[in-house]
C-alpha cells in the first residue's frame, strides 16, 4: 500500500474520478456510434450471427470495450492507498487506541 500525504491522496482520487469519466463518456459515445451510426451507414439489412449489425456491435461491442476499459483503469491509473488520515492514525496510536477497528 503506497504511503501518501494527504495532498497527494486527493490528486490521486481527482485522476482517477477524471479518468472514470473520461471511460464512461467514450463507452458512450462507442455505443452511440456503434448503434445509430452502423445503422444509419449499412440499415437492418446487415446482419452478424443472426442479429443486426448494429445491435451486435452496440450492445456486445460497448461491453467488451468497458471490460477493457476498466481493466486499463484498474492497472494504470488507480491505486491502492489508505484513506485515513496519517495524522488522525498516529493520534490514535498514541493513545493506545486500535486504529485498524
Amino acid at each position: 500500500m503506497n504511503k501518501m500525504s494527504y495532498k497527494e491522496k486527493f490528486v490521486q482520487m481527482n485522476k482517477e474520478a477524471k479518468a472514470t469519466w473520461i471511460v464512461a463518456a467514450v463507452i458512450i459515445i462507442f455505443w452511440w456510434v456503434a448503434g445509430f451510426g452502423v445503422y444509419s451507414a449499412f440499415g437492418a439489412g446487415f446482419t452478424m450471427f443472426g442479429m443486426p449489425a448494429w445491435f451486435v456491435l452496440s450492445c456486445f461491442g460497448s461491453w467488451i470495450l468497458s471490460i477493457v476499459l476498466v481493466a486499463y483503469l484498474i492497472k494504470g491509473v488507480f491505486k491502492d492507498f489508505d484513506l485515513d488520515d496519517d495524522v488522525s492514525a498516529a493520534k490514535g496510536s498514541e493513545k493506545g487506541e486500535d486504529v485498524n477497528e
